[in-house]
């Protein structure tokens, strides 16, 4: 649980971490106390969750000193654009009761205003400039927004968060990303739970004794990729941690190759599947 990939800037991330989305109120509190106090160093949220507020609450009450752990939030949409992107994190920072944050993430390109999106990223280098986030990012960018945004800036982002897992295995945009030093970090990396009684999926689950969940996430720490799977429940939170284990090379080529492939995120006008 502890294994960590160093990213671009020089900054480890923990392979594992703790989602949120949909976590809210005394439940993500909970949720948030219990991953860290139980072997999680990682937790992500973002500012269209409207959870930052809880998962504060929460880190605070698991009493885990601060530098020992790793914080995530992400610069909601309607928070776009140079100026407006630094006040709101100025906010996102007051809610989680935190001085910085470790990873500060653009939630979605807006193809309807793609400047202002660069925008934020410029206000992303200046934060981090000012130690208020340790690294920058963004989230749901294809390959060519990240050539795009390559080709205006200087500072490479650490990290690319995205829908990835056994039934959207993303080739293409993995390659790019490692070619350009960029680490690709899953979300709904156990494709909310749709394809677990996969013929091929379970089989592979009975033979090392776990469950096909436990199988998906593995499957991605095999490929080195940072792992947020999401859940309230205490018995799933520590389910979903005994995931350090080796695939032999013929299971992950199997699991290379699962069909069908299908996106289960969709934000209008960027992804046509």
């Amino acid at each position: 649980m502890k294994k960590k990939i160093i990213t671009n800037g020089g900054v480890e991330i923990p392979l594992l971490g703790l989602g949120t989305w949909l976590s809210r109120g005394r439940d993500c509190q909970r949720a948030v106390e219990f991953a860290l106090t139980h072997g999680y160093d990682h937790i992500d949220t973002a500012q269209a969750y409207d959870n930052e507020e809880d998962v504060g609450k929460g880190w605070k009450a698991s009493g885990r000193s601060r530098k020992e752990i790793y914080i995530t939030t992400k610069i909601s949409t309607p928070n776009q654009g140079y100026e407006k992107s630094i006040r709101s994190l100025e906010k996102s920072l007051q809610a989680l009761q935190t001085e910085y944050v470790d990873l500060l993430l653009i939630h979605w390109p807006n193809l309807s205003d793609i400047e202002r999106t660069f925008e934020t990223w410029q206000a992303l280098v200046e934060l981090q400039r000012r130690g208020l986030t340790r690294s920058i990012g963004v989230s749901n960018f294809p390959v060519d927004l990240l050539e795009d945004l390559l080709g205006r800036t200087d500072v490479v982002p650490a990290i690319n968060q995205v829908e990835f897992h056994t039934f959207l295995y993303q080739r293409e945009l993995l390659t790019y990303c490692r070619e350009k030093g960029i680490q690709i970090e899953a979300y709904s990396p156990v494709a909310r739970a749709k394809f677990f009684n996969h013929e091929k999926l379970v089989k592979i689950a009975q033979k090392y004794s776990r469950t096909p969940a436990q199988v998906m996430l593995a499957w991605l720490i095999n490929h080195d990729l940072v792992t947020i799977p999401k859940s309230i429940h205490e018995a799933r939170i520590l389910e979903n941690a005994d995931i350090f284990f080796q695939l032999d090379r013929e299971d992950m080529d199997i699991l290379d190759n699962l069909q069908p492939q299908r996106r289960l995120v969709q934000e209008p006008n960027l992804f046509k599947d």
